[in-house]
């Protein structure tokens, strides 16, 4: 399979079907209805993180201490997603959004996952 042969729609009804496959069709629907653009202004919070920047050695520290978060989160995220298949446990909305982006930039790759998610905000401003 190779997304950047497939038309706009090919590649959206396969990420549906891997969606609804890997997470059910309960959880698919949510995504979608939670998948939809926000506004948001980046140039009006740039400002804000720009004010009072770190020197290198804090940065490389934070860097760190981020990296080494990331890990210990995504360790406990591979448990729940586990238990969650096991049925032992319910997702999290967070925990679904992540879990079905997951699924699609895996299936799909970077061009797909775009694609899919274009042309469901095209689909999504047709019903408006």
């Amino acid at each position: 399979m190779n997304v950047l042969e497939m038309t706009d729609i090919e590649i959206y009804q396969l990420g549906i079907k891997e969606l609804t496959e890997q997470i059910g069709p309960a959880y698919t629907e949510w995504f979608l209805q939670q998948c939809k653009p926000r506004a948001y202004d980046y140039t009006a919070e740039r400002p804000k993180l720009l004010t009072n920047t770190p020197d290198i050695p804090t940065i490389a520290k934070q860097i760190q201490q981020a990296r080494a978060m990331e890990e210990k989160e995504e360790r406990i995220k591979t448990e729940r997603v586990t238990a969650w298949r096991n049925g032992l446990l319910e997702l999290t909305n967070i925990e679904i959004y992540e879990l079905a982006l997951g699924i699609l930039r895996d299936k799909l790759d970077a061009y797909g996952l775009a694609t899919f998610i274009m042309y469901h905000f095209k689909q999504t401003n047709k019903t408006k």
